[in-house]
């Protein structure tokens, strides 16, 4: 057996006790562990993110890789460990872009749509689009890039309950803890908009708007909200109603959707106030 072939059977057993823990609850830290002894395994691969060399075991080499790396991004979704998960598509993306003689991956359009719903998920809307022009029209219209696609549209227009709907709707589980991520993000820029959107809100409008069930949520998260502000006054909360200062003045050029949420705030305020 040659020197390669046999670091191909290393790294297949590897992987295959790696399968067996994989997603475990209490064995997270395991798994990174074991993710990081397979990546130094691959290296004594031939063609670990070098496409252009030529193996016996080429087929093999590529095939191990590629499906730990899917493993170890599913293994950062579920930890929301956003930096794990960049590190590791990036390898992957060599081997979904640069080895097109090999059989394509059952988790190629999942892996891709986690990705973009990460990067919404971190308000990176520029490199959204960048990744979506990327993939091929044919693939989006699979269901794991039209859901990502539908969302980032509900996003703009403000429809923020459509979004809350499709979080029970989601095309993998594994989608889930991106979306409680996305989520959060959109409460937050909603959160800082609202003061420079109005002069007051009720408490109800304000739960229906960030997204919460009850009040008791949304207090806490108005509460903790302003604490990173360094204003507790932030969203002054008297009686039935949410007061903001004229004086707040909050830096929004991060925001690329920012007009479209002052107009969807402005909208769900008058609505409030006519019913």
């Amino acid at each position: 057996m040659s020197e390669v072939a046999r670091a191909v059977k290393q790294a297949h057993e590897m992987f295959l006790a790696y399968k067996k823990i994989h997603l475990e609850k209490g064995k997270e830290d395991e798994c990174k562990s074991m993710i990081t002894a397979m990546k130094i395994q691959f290296m004594k691969f031939p063609t670990f993110l070098n496409p252009d060399v030529q193996t016996p075991t080429r087929t093999q080499e590529v095939m191990i890789v590629r499906e730990a790396m899917e493993h170890a991004v599913l293994l950062a979704v579920a930890t929301k460990n956003m930096n794990d998960f960049e590190k590791h598509f990036e390898i992957l993306r060599v081997y979904y872009t640069d080895f097109p003689d090999e059989p394509k991956s059952e988790r190629r359009l999942l892996i891709l749509g986690l990705h973009l719903l990460r990067l919404l998920a971190v308000n990176k809307t520029r490199a959204y689009h960048m990744e979506l022009e990327r993939i091929a029209v044919t693939d989006q219209d699979n269901m794991y890039i039209k859901d990502v696609v539908q969302l980032e549209r509900y996003n703009m227009e403000g429809s923020y309950h459509k979004m809350l709907q499709a979080r029970s709707k989601v095309p993998s589980s594994h989608y889930v803890p991106l979306m409680e991520m996305l989520l959060e993000t959109v409460r937050r820029e909603v959160f800082r908009c609202a003061m420079g959107a109005y002069e007051s809100l009720s408490v109800d409008g304000a739960r229906r708007l960030l997204m919460f069930e009850n009040n008791d949520d949304l207090l806490e998260f108005v509460a903790e909200e302003s604490k990173k502000l360094g204003n507790s006054s932030a969203w002054l909360h008297q009686g039935d109603k949410f007061l903001f200062s004229e004086t707040e003045h909050h830096d929004q050029t991060t925001l690329p959707f920012i007009d479209v949420m002052k107009d969807q705030l402005y909208y769900s305020h008058e609505l409030q106030r006519i019913a």
